[in-house]
């Protein structure tokens, strides 16, 4: 500003000096009185400019409202918070907002207003230096904390210690069998049905079915070749009937072949007849 008040005042000395001159020629002003008006004109032009920069200097550092996009309400520009996608948002929206999100344990909160965008730009996230900027008490910060950690970990509760503790998620996630992960603690269960595992068993399943053919092998149990009932022979002939309703199989239970479905006597008779002369109902030593 002085730099310009400066270029200012040899303009004006240039100007005073020509306009001291043709008017002294033409009209005869005494030039002691010319003198003094000119000197007098160019003080209170050049304070004229020097009001007119004070006065923009103060309009641009006067604070300016704007229109939150929420509640659409004029406000004083510092009473809004930026987001990262740019949307301004006065402090009182953005404050019941995350306070909402913070008690439905809703994480990772996103901006509200990107929500309600119908494009493929991926929605901001509040950050926790912002949920700290707008006064959340410890309750709820202790809450966003436990929340923050869920990304990367889950509480495992183990039911035979009856302890919890931290693990990592993706190993978690990626996981079907768990492991209470404490040093006293060696219990193990199936993730989806919540079992107990044991090393010394057959493979696990959910179902059962993996344990059922690992009890029947031991046993010598048989499948009906038909339904698949399971079916356990106390004694005597080793021609089984199966016991499921119409399903009306008869097999061997030395080899566990089909040999005939029907519920006519002389089908049947029939056909153990003709399984029974080639089956080998006892293991006989090669001559």
């Amino acid at each position: 500003m002085n730099n310009d008040c400066g270029h200012d005042a040899e303009a004006w000395s240039s100007l005073y000096d020509a306009v001291k001159e043709d008017l002294g020629h033409e009209w005869g002003f005494d030039s002691l009185n010319l003198a003094a008006a000119l000197e007098l004109q160019q003080c209170f032009d050049i304070e004229d400019l020097q009001l007119r920069d004070q006065m923009q200097t103060l309009a641009a550092s006067l604070p300016h409202n704007f229109s939150c996009v929420i509640c659409m309400e004029e406000q004083p520009v510092d009473n809004s918070l930026d987001l990262e996608c740019n949307h301004s948002i006065c402090r009182t929206c953005i404050r019941g907002h995350i306070f909402s999100k913070i008690e439905e344990h809703c994480f990772p909160v996103l901006c509200p207003v990107c929500m309600t965008e119908k494009n493929d730009r991926q929605p901001a996230e509040i950050s926790g230096l912002l949920v700290q900027q707008i006064g959340v008490d410890e309750r709820q910060y202790a809450i966003w904390e436990e929340m923050e950690l869920s990304q990367f970990s889950v509480l495992l509760h183990c039911r035979k210690c009856q302890r919890s503790v931290p693990v990592d998620r993706q190993e978690h996630d990626e996981s079907r069998m768990l492991v209470c992960p404490l040093p006293d603690c060696d219990h193990a269960w199936c993730k989806a049905c919540q079992q107990p595992l044991t090393t010394d068993g057959p493979p696990h399943s959910c179902d059962g079915v993996s344990e059922l053919d690992h009890l029947m092998k031991q046993r010598g149990w048989r499948y009906c070749p038909n339904c698949k009932t399971p079916v356990q022979r106390d004694g005597g002939c080793t021609h089984v009937a199966c016991i499921s309703p119409a399903c009306n199989t008869h097999f061997c239970y030395t080899c566990g072949e089909n040999i005939v479905r029907s519920a006519l006597p002389s089908d049947i008779q029939t056909a153990v007849a003709a399984h029974y002369r080639v089956c080998k109902l006892f293991d006989c030593p090669e001559e």
